[in-house]
């Protein structure tokens, strides 16, 4: 009897042990992978820079867009990210690079401003058109879209974005406190890694010019077709749905851009991403050598812990569209009309409904 309980006591000790031994290996492999994936968030996160005053260059619009100006040298002067407190609104720049296979620095094909107010719950995204004429500090008008490329390259590495957010902000009148930016590897590699994204296609989308890119220099091109209705998407064929604009136009790709952003946020939601911690250094490893912000790690946090109070079932959709520009003379395309961009702006800054 007696070595029948000690048996037993035996066996239990190894159970217990056995469990121990498991609930420590659990534990050291989520540390590791939390320590990875802070790892991979730290090689995303860039030093902020700041834009010294520049007098503005004396051009007129009647200078090509992408002719070349001397502006005066403005010296690297780290900076501290304007970072809002406790539960104060932050606006981010969203930014798409269109770099082609081969290059390093590239044009910006997306660009998004994103304005979250924790205290209101509310999440909203401004779209810009990739032709805007825009005031760019120090360089004059020139096209939204390649204000990233034109610092980084005039100014020095990492004035790209410092650049483009000063002209937006400049733009909307509101400050623009971060950015992030990801290639369009990143971009096919985030869809897939959540299994894909559903898409509503509202129209027939035909592109007879979408470009190959298969290798640098790769001029060819292809055509593509979207048919209307509900379809399940993968990384490639959502990258395609949105940049393709040669079956309509800029405008109609600023749509299709805010609706892949908001599936691929419902499809996170669906498969509870956000809650497993588990598996977040897979997504961060996934990303870490094709997304760059400014945005800090404690800025992060703070915004994961006011993502359970926002409305993130209505994110509201504005952009500027056809309604709202003011068509320039050659070589120039168009601007913003500033009394509607006010508009809008404060709308989306107030929570109020986008117009139809």
């Amino acid at each position: 009897m007696i070595r029948h309980h000690g048996v037993r006591r035996r066996f239990v000790l190894t159970l217990l042990g056995m469990m121990a031994l498991t609930g420590i290996i659990a534990i050291a492999r989520l540390g590791f992978e939390w320590k990875q994936a802070l790892d991979d968030v730290d090689a995303m996160i860039v030093t902020p820079v700041v834009l010294a005053p520049t007098p503005e260059p004396m051009l007129s619009t009647s200078v090509p867009a992408d002719a070349p100006v001397n502006p005066l040298p403005l010296l690297p002067t780290v900076a501290p990210t304007m970072a809002p407190e406790n539960d104060d609104p932050v606006n981010i720049l969203l930014l798409g690079a269109d770099a082609r296979v081969g290059e390093e620095i590239s044009r910006t094909d997306a660009i998004i401003l994103l304005h979250i107010n924790p205290r209101t719950g509310r999440v909203s995204m401004l779209s810009f058109p990739r032709d805007l004429m825009v005031d760019t500090p120090g360089f004059g008008r020139r096209k939204i879209n390649s204000v990233y490329l034109l610092g980084e390259t005039r100014l020095g590495k990492g004035y790209g974005a410092a650049l483009l957010k000063q002209t937006v902000s400049d733009l909307v009148g509101v400050p623009v406190h971060h950015f992030a930016l990801i290639n369009f590897e990143g971009f096919r590699r985030v869809i897939d890694l959540v299994g894909g994204i559903s898409i509503d296609v509202p129209k027939v989308i035909d592109d007879p010019r979408y470009p190959v890119d298969a290798f640098p220099g790769d001029v060819r091109t292809m055509q593509v077709r979207f048919e209307p209705g509900t379809q399940w998407m993968d990384g490639e064929r959502a990258l395609i749905y949105a940049r393709t604009r040669h079956a309509d136009s800029d405008f109609g790709r600023n749509q299709r851009q805010q609706q892949v952003l908001l599936a691929l946020v419902e499809r996170v939601r669906e498969r509870g991403l956000i809650s497993q911690i588990n598996k977040i250094d897979d997504y961060t490893s996934a990303l870490r050598d094709y997304v760059r912000t400014d945005v800090p790690r404690s800025e992060m946090i703070r915004l994961a812990r006011a993502a359970s109070r926002m409305d993130l079932d209505n994110i509201q959709r504005y952009a500027i569209d056809s309604k709202m520009i003011i068509t320039l003379g050659s070589p120039d395309t168009f601007a913003a009309d500033p009394k509607a961009l006010r508009e809008v702006v404060d709308r989306m800054i107030a929570g109020g409904a986008p117009t139809p």
